[in-house]
């Protein structure tokens, strides 16, 4: 019997890697050279794939709150059918670190043609408002929502800003249709309504704040695109619900706390429950 040990020379098979890696690039580069992309064909490729239906126009649009603000842009999803249809592109991610706090993606996107690179980094934080650490399923959820981001920044990065905002305005027009028609807008309103409390359980009335509107009533076309946007940004985890949606004030009892404030004073009533402390 033979009980021998093999030790593996680790520096070779890294050396023999290195080196699978180089011809494999090489290969790809020449393929680029001798079958360049058609720009042209790129965008028009991609516009009748965005507007194939309702649902993939919907998803190439994003929108979150940033500093007060709502943000919109180009989602991962329409980042990655344009890519497809550009070729001649090698995109790569990976998790760069994880700590206690904050997950560090980064993605490196390689046009073969131009031989032009570049490489971006997302992080996300992953403890709570209370400054609890998620637990591991969540930081799992996390690591591939911040690995499609940074993918989607390379990937936006190397293709050309006019080929991206023609097929994204293409699909913006797809997604929302015409809601010039008021019937056709609360019919488009109601069902975004109904989608965040049974997804999310998000009141009416906190998806109208999110808005920055006070009544439904108030609801517009580009509120509605608005609303799409946060649909898909919840869905790709680029946002969570807690970070659109304020916990809602139970009025009732706002007001009892309040009347009792003005008979008790504020030093002898607990704000969050309303008791009255013996003093």
């Amino acid at each position: 019997m033979n009980n021998e040990i093999e030790v593996l020379d680790t520096q070779a098979s890294i050396q023999v890697y290195q080196a699978q890696e180089r011809a494999a690039i090489d290969t790809q580069v020449a393929t680029a050279k001798q079958y360049p992309r058609d720009l042209r064909r790129v965008r028009d490729n991609s516009i009748s794939i965005v507007c194939m239906d309702q649902e993939t126009a919907q998803s190439c649009r994003y929108a979150k709150p940033v500093a007060g603000k709502n943000v919109v842009g180009a989602s991962v999803h329409l980042a990655r059918i344009i890519c497809q249809q550009y070729g001649n592109i090698r995109v790569q991610q990976r998790i760069k670190n994880i700590d206690s706090k904050t997950i560090v993606a980064e993605a490196v996107a390689f046009d073969m043609e131009t031989n032009y690179a570049v490489s971006v980094e997302a992080r996300r934080s992953i403890v709570d408002k209370s400054g609890n650490r998620f637990k591991d399923s969540m930081i799992e959820t996390s690591s591939m929502a911040i690995l499609a981001i940074a993918e989607r920044n390379a990937i936006l990065k190397i293709i050309p800003k006019s080929i991206v905002d023609t097929v994204y305005n293409e699909a913006f027009k797809f997604a929302n249709g015409d809601l010039s028609d008021n019937a056709k807008l609360i019919v488009a309103r109601d069902k975004a309504l109904d989608f965040f409390m049974s997804e999310y359980g998000a009141s009416e009335k906190q998806v109208i704040e999110l808005l920055g509107l006070k009544t439904k009533s108030a609801v517009k076309p580009e509120h509605i695109a608005d609303l799409r946007g946060y649909m898909q940004s919840l869905k790709d985890k680029e946002v969570l619900p807690e970070d659109l949606f304020k916990p809602e004030i139970d009025e009732v009892k706002a007001k009892k706390v309040a009347d009792k404030f003005k008979d008790y004073g504020n030093d002898q009533v607990n704000e969050e429950t309303g008791e009255i402390s013996e003093k």
